[in-house]
């Protein structure tokens, strides 16, 4: 779920989670979105 938060506060990696929508509840989307 931190996942999510951290694209949502992240305009760059906001292309990510509307791309991965399971990437807001998969901790290891969280690897690549932190990035």
């Amino acid at each position: 779920g931190r996942g999510g938060l951290v694209a949502r506060f992240r305009p760059r990696d906001g292309r990510f989670a509307g791309s991965k929508p399971d990437s807001t509840e998969d901790p290891p989307c969280m690897g690549p979105v932190a990035r």
